[in-house]
């Protein structure tokens, strides 16, 4: 009996020991399983944010990279325009160096024994002036041509065909040459050509105009003056006086 009851007591006194001890190896367990738990989450969250870093860094590089490239690209952009701009002064220069044969427009256009020609240039902002400018100018030359002809033969008709003629006949010659040379009408363009050019940023026009007057409409009112005045007649027909109207003509040219 004393034995049974000091059994029981044993059993007793076990259980109560072994109770608190089974309690706190469950607490220690929760905590560590809570404790792994967060710690697993903390590297996680670590590893999350290295891999948040490591996508920034890899955008920046690649930022970097396509600056890098596109101030490669520019460079050699520019270096080629350089060298492009260099070629092109240099082919420049080259042409320049060369002779090149140049010709104004309505040069081909010369006077001919039949026909009195003159030459005049115009230029200015508006096409039309410049057109005006250049006619003007060719009439201008066709006066002074016609003049400077027609007085060189009227000096030799007073010197082979009238030497005796008295200074009031010589007098009436010179008029009557002087007259029709400023009367002389009918005139017409052979050629007229504009160009154009920039200066100092505007746009000229330069127009070349040919204008031409065939002989006979000066000559044969002179000769026809002539031979209307018995003291002033000569011997020699139309195509004589013609003639050598045209040798003066020729000798100038």
């Amino acid at each position: 009996m004393k034995a049974k009851t000091f059994f029981s007591c044993m059993l007793i006194a076990l259980m109560a020991a072994t109770v608190p001890a089974t309690a706190q190896t469950h607490k220690d367990k929760k905590a560590a399983k809570k404790a792994q738990w967060e710690m697993e989450q903390q590297q996680q969250r670590e590893e999350a944010e290295l891999r948040h870093q490591i996508k920034m860094d890899s955008l920046k590089n690649a930022g970097k990279v396509a600056e890098q490239q596109a101030a490669k690209e520019e460079a050699e952009r520019r270096t080629a325009e350089k060298e492009a701009a260099a070629k092109a002064k240099k082919a420049e220069e080259a042409a320049a160096l060369q002779e090149v044969e140049f010709n104004e427009p309505c040069m081909e256009f010369e006077s001919t024994p039949e026909l009195i020609r003159a030459r005049g240039i115009g230029e200015d902002y508006e096409q039309q002036l410049s057109v005006e400018m250049a006619r003007s100018a060719a009439i201008e030359e066709l006066g002074e041509q016609i003049s400077t002809h027609v007085q060189a033969l009227m000096t030799d008709y007073k010197k082979s065909q009238r030497k005796n003629l008295s200074r009031e006949s010589l007098r009436r010659v010179e008029g009557m040459t002087l007259t029709e040379v400023d009367q002389a009408t009918g005139y017409r363009i052979a050629c007229r050509k504009t160009t154009t050019y920039v200066q100092n940023g505007e746009r000229i026009f330069k127009t070349y105009i040919v204008v031409e007057l065939d002989a006979d409409k000066l000559l044969k009112p002179i000769y026809q003056g002539i031979q209307a005045d018995d003291e002033l007649r000569i011997n020699d027909d139309y195509e004589n006086f013609k003639n050598e109207f045209n040798e003066h003509f020729s000798d100038a040219q």
